[in-house]
């Protein structure tokens, strides 16, 4: 059992997280296993709405972030994929070789910054890879309520997409294409006419590789604007930072004021010097820990706050954002 290996003799759920049962495990594509997780009483879970991942805490400083993939009317359990990574850092090997089904997890309650709008009359669903998983909560979630879609996915062939079979099999299923690379799909999946044909106030939603949503956004954004595209990443966007400084970082809950050097980040501070914080991929890309800026102007370096969190410069993710001058008050 998965808890034997960690040393345990079963794991424990803290605040804010459950307790859950692998209920099942099979492997839907090359390299990606899915998870279907029920609580071990047999209850419902916590509702969650399509774009909503979970984190799986697997040791205490090695925690993940999945998208639940599943219909967010089912209550019954979490559906989940997980790749495995060819370097992976210890999360997506521990899940797909040493967990199996009947052990427990402790994961933490569904968060989503991806959150699905409902106020378009037509959706662009674009999928690269295993991005797939919160589009297709979004296709059950879209269909539920009567709304028009289409879903592309965009793969390296039909043995590596997730949930081909799942999605062939759905009454939507004429809403999705499939653009499988070695069946000339990298060719045939032309992205500007899928934008042209596209009605009026169309929102895009795009998971997948970073250079994949890239693309999706840049010419998205040309043809439905800034506030329709969204978008969420696995990994966070590289960042130069052989220009970053120190500064002094005012925590005025805590009382204490730290100076951030060049070469650290503000969790990093704090937790040298006693303050816990609530961190947990600390790239900016989880969204478990989000501060208030009451003074100072931020760099941010996260993939969850909005364009107008950020304008209105009141919050922060201290996880990976810095201070883009010299002094910085936060709500820690």
């Amino acid at each position: 059992m998965f808890a034997r290996l960690f040393g345990k003799k079963s794991p424990k759920a803290g605040k804010g997280q459950l307790l859950v049962r692998v209920a099942s495990k099979r492997k839907v594509a090359e390299t990606v296993w899915e998870l279907i997780l029920k609580h071990p009483e047999g209850g419902d879970l916590p509702s969650w709405g399509a774009g909503a991942h979970i984190d799986i805490v697997l040791e205490k400083n090695l925690v993940r972030q999945y998208s639940l993939a599943g219909n967010p009317a089912d209550r019954s359990c979490y559906q989940l994929a997980v790749l495995l990574e060819p370097e992976s850092r210890g999360g997506s090997t521990r899940i797909c070789h040493e967990v199996s089904e009947g052990d427990e997890l402790v994961i933490s309650e569904p968060r989503n910054h991806f959150a699905l709008s409902m106020e378009a009359d037509f959706y662009l669903l674009i999928a690269g890879g295993i991005g797939v998983t919160p589009l297709l909560a979004m296709a059950h979630q879209l269909h539920a309520v009567g709304k028009s879609f289409r879903f592309c996915y965009r793969s390296r062939s039909a043995s590596w997409a997730a949930f081909a079979k799942e999605l062939a099999d759905q009454p939507w299923s004429d809403k999705v294409e499939y653009y499988f690379s070695d069946e000339g799909g990298r060719e045939s999946f032309k992205f500007k006419e899928i934008l042209a044909n596209a009605p009026s106030n169309s929102q895009l939603y795009v998971c997948g590789p970073n250079s994949f949503i890239e693309m999706v956004e840049q010419d998205a954004t040309d043809v439905l604007g800034e506030e329709s595209v969204h978008s969420e990443r696995f990994y966070p966007e590289e960042h130069d930072t052989s220009g970053d400084k120190a500064f002094e970082l005012v925590c005025e809950k805590s009382g204490v004021t730290v100076e951030v050097p060049a070469d650290q980040s503000i969790v990093q501070v704090l937790e040298a010097n006693g303050i816990d914080v609530p961190t947990s991929c600390t790239e900016g890309i989880c969204g478990s820990f989000i501060s208030k800026v009451i003074e100072g102007e931020v760099e941010h370096r996260d993939e969850v706050l909005t364009k107008a969190d950020r304008e209105k410069r009141h919050l922060f993710t201290p996880c990976c954002s810095r201070a883009r001058g010299d002094r910085l008050v936060a709500d820690l």
